[in-house]
C-alpha cells in the first residue's frame, strides 16, 4: 500500500525573485507538521525519503533546506553540473 501526502503552498508576488518559493513554503509546512507528530513519525518519514531519493538527497536539501529538519544535513554535497543538466536532474527527482 502506498501512502501520500498532499502539500500546498501559496505563490507570494513579493517572493517571485526566489525560485520555487511556493514549493519551499509547502515543504516547510510539511516538515513542521511531521516534526509535531513526534520522533517515531519523523524517523519513518526520514527513512521513506532517504529510501526513495537515496544518493540525490543533497539535491533536494540544497533547494529545500527545510527538509534537513527531517533527514538531517546530507553527508555529501551534490555534484556540481551545468544549469541544463541540473534542471534535468531536478526534474528526474
Amino acid at each position: 500500500e502506498r501512502k501520500g501526502h498532499f502539500i500546498s503552498g501559496k505563490f507570494d508576488p513579493l517572493q517571485q525573485a526566489t525560485p520555487l518559493s511556493a514549493i519551499d513554503a509547502a515543504f516547510d509546512e510539511y516538515t513542521n507538521s511531521v516534526i509535531q507528530q513526534g520522533p517515531q513519525t519523523t524517523l519513518e518519514i526520514k527513512k521513506t525519503i532517504i529510501d526513495a531519493i537515496n544518493t540525490d538527497i543533497g539535491v533536494l536539501t540544497e533547494v529545500f533546506p527545510c527538509l534537513c529538519k527531517i533527514i538531517g544535513k546530507p553527508t555529501t554535497a551534490p555534484v556540481k553540473i551545468g544549469p541544463m543538466a541540473a534542471q534535468n536532474r531536478f526534474r528526474f527527482l
